[in-house]
Parts: C-alpha cells; structure tokens; sequence
C-alpha cells in the first residue's frame, strides 16, 4: 500500500495528521487485519455465527443492599 493510500485510510478513519511511524503501524496493522479476515470461514450459516451479548448493570436503586 502506497504512503498516499495510508493517509486516505487515516484520513478517512479521522485520523488526517499521522506521522510516518504512525503510518508504518497502520500499514502493519491493516496487513494483520486483512491477513486474519482471510482466515475466516465466508460459507457459515446464519445459524452458526458467533453472537456476542453483554449484560449491562442496572441502576444502583436495583441492587440488594447489605446487611451490617
């Protein structure tokens, strides 16, 4: 990927005013990431993706008190 090609990446990420060795990081880093996105299964069933869920806390009302 060309020096040209980084800064429209960062540019586009928000990132407009990256230095060179932050350039030379986002250029390993989107190898990486190209590199395991490749090592993906393509031909899963919807049935077969992994589903993340997080649970929030509630509000501090909701919590059971302490006994002292």
């Amino acid at each position: 990927m060309s020096k040209a090609e980084l800064v429209q990446l960062a540019a586009a990420a928000g990132l407009p005013r990256l230095s060179d060795k932050h350039l030379e990081q986002l250029q390993k880093s989107w190898a990486s990431a190209r590199e395991l996105a490749a090592k993906l299964p393509k031909d899963l069933h919807w049935s077969e993706e992994l589903s993340l869920t997080f649970r929030l806390p509630g509000p501090a009302a909701d919590k059971p008190k302490r006994a002292s």
